[in-house]
């Protein structure tokens, strides 16, 4: 009995690195995606703080020059902010980027283990009629000698 041979067995085996390969990028981009919201969030949270600083030397009393200073230095973190939200959206975009790429390798993938669960049917099949040729031929042989 001849023992079963995918013909394609590299080219699967390619897909499932490519597959894996692409889950790899997908994670790297989700974790940068995560990185640039929370460079985001740091940068809000230090405008917060700032814009109190301000409130809070406003009512006590404090220099012109210096609120000059503090409303400039927020509006650079404004500023910083909108650069931030668009790192974000380059980020997010690789992240759906790799999230189709990985779609269509799965896709690919289960393609190819589809064909390979077909192929081993028919060898399945061919095994069942050799088998059975083989039978018939020895009850053949068996009813000849008799």
């Amino acid at each position: 009995m001849a023992k079963f041979v995918f013909k394609l067995q590299a080219v699967l085996n390619l897909k499932k690195q490519i597959e894996d390969s692409v889950k790899n990028e997908l994670g790297k981009a989700v974790q940068e995606l995560k990185r640039q919201i929370k460079i985001l969030e740091d940068i809000e949270t230090e405008r917060e703080e700032y814009i109190r600083d301000v409130k809070s030397q406003f009512t006590s009393g404090t220099s012109v020059a210096k609120l000059k200073q503090y409303n400039l230095y927020i509006s650079l973190l404004k500023e910083k902010m909108d650069h931030q939200k668009n790192n974000i959206k380059i980020a997010q975009q690789s992240v759906d980027n790799y999230r189709e790429q990985l779609i269509i390798a799965v896709q690919e993938r289960k393609m190819m283990e589809k064909l390979r669960e077909n192929k081993y049917e028919e060898y399945l099949k061919e095994q069942q009629k050799e088998e059975q040729k083989l039978l018939d031929e020895i009850a053949s042989f068996n009813h000849k000698g008799q």
